[in-house]
């Protein structure tokens, strides 16, 4: 399990996030088996190309300017194949001229909502979750309230917020475990409101 407390969260967010994505799917294990004609879901001119840059890569050896090119690409890329790269869709969106928010989201928000589209060898766990929640929210955005009302899936589509990320990372999850991963993001509230309190 990550460890939350005592992480550098306000003076260096975005790459403690990013080191936590890198503990939480390690390049060389996550996923290795899912290659070749398994990324994509689509065939032709997209997937050929997809193909040529994505194969015998693991997410780590996929940088902004790959991304950037193929933004779209999750839309062609079969769960697994999306599964594979969401690290470093994760890490991209760190990016100042990421253009992979609306697209990550939508892609995570379809599969919570079918989530018969994977296995249980694709289901995120819980550190994965958090880091796929931290990338969608910056240090300006705690502490981040994890009771908000839930919304109906459709409002959550093409719709990336900080103050949804929860929620619709966490739906159709079991309540128990929707209430681990709250008491989770909690500790980094509480690093939050401490420095504050201390700063007076």
């Amino acid at each position: 399990m990550m460890l939350l407390q005592n992480q550098d969260w306000r003076q260096n967010y975005d790459q403690t996030v990013i080191r936590l994505i890198r503990e939480a799917f390690p390049p060389k294990q996550y996923l290795p088996h899912v290659d070749g004609t398994d990324l994509l879901r689509t065939s032709g001119t997209e997937g050929d190309d997809i193909l040529r840059d994505y194969a015998h890569k693991t997410w780590d050896q996929v940088d902004h300017a790959l991304i950037s090119r193929y933004h779209e690409a999750p839309l062609s890329m079969s769960y697994a194949g999306f599964l594979k790269f969401l690290p470093a869709y994760l890490v991209d969106l760190f990016h100042p001229e990421s253009e992979m928010q609306h697209i990550v989201w939508n892609c995570l928000l379809e599969y919570r909502l079918e989530p018969h589209l994977g296995s249980e060898q694709f289901d995120l766990n819980d550190d994965q979750l958090i880091c796929c929640l931290l990338a969608f929210v910056r240090s300006s955005n705690f502490p981040l309230d994890t009771m908000m009302p839930r919304q109906t899936s459709e409002e959550y589509f093409h719709n990336p917020c900080p103050e949804s990320a929860f929620n619709m990372l966490t739906h159709a999850l079991p309540h128990e475990r929707v209430l681990a991963l709250q008491s989770r993001i909690e500790e980094i509230n509480d690093s939050f409101v401490i420095e504050r309190w201390d700063q007076g």
